[in-house]
C-alpha cells in the first residue's frame, strides 16, 4: 500500500514523499516535487511489486544466476537430505549450463518459458515441473 506524504521545507517550497509497502518486498520509496509525479511513481512501483517485475536492478546487475546457485548449493543444499541433494544439484546445473551468465535482472519470464519448452521437448511434463521447482 502506497503512503504520500506532503513535505514543506524551511523556504516553503513542498515535496512529497512516498512510501510503498507490500507484504514480502522491502519498502520503497521516493520524492518529488510534484504530487502528480508521486502518485504516478507510487502505482507504477506497486503494480510492478504486484505482478513479480519490480526488482533492484541495481544489486541484480551486479551478480549472475551462476552466483545465486553456487551461493544456494553452498549454503541451503547440505541441509537437505541425501536424496534431494541429488536431484535438485542436476536441476540446478543444468540452469546454470543453459543461463547462468546472464545477470540476475535478465532472466526475466520470457527466458525461463523458452528453457522450459526446451526441457519439454526432452523430458516428460513431471520432470519440468521438477527443474522449474529448483
Amino acid at each position: 500500500m502506497a503512503n504520500l506524504e506532503e513535505r514543506t521545507a524551511q523556504d516553503g517550497t513542498k515535496t512529497y514523499r512516498v512510501k510503498v509497502r507490500l507484504k514480502g518486498f522491502p519498502t520503497q520509496t521516493g520524492t518529488f516535487h510534484r504530487r502528480t509525479d508521486a502518485k504516478k511513481w507510487a502505482q507504477a512501483t506497486e503494480a510492478a511489486m504486484r505482478d513479480g517485475r519490480h526488482f533492484k536492478t541495481v544489486e541484480a546487475k551486479k551478480h549472475t544466476l551462476t552466483e545465486m546457485i553456487d551461493r544456494y548449493l553452498r549454503d541451503v543444499l547440505p541441509t537437505k537430505s541425501p536424496s534431494a541433494q541429488v536431484n535438485q544439484r542436476k536441476h540446478l546445473t543444468w540452469w546454470r549450463e543453459h543461463i547462468g551468465v546472464m545477470s540476475l535482472v535478465d532472466v526475466t519470464t520470457a527466458v525461463i518459458v523458452e528453457h522450459r519448452e526446451m526441457l519439454a521437448k526432452d523430458h516428460a511434463p513431471a520432470t519440468v515441473v521438477r527443474y522449474l521447482a529448483h
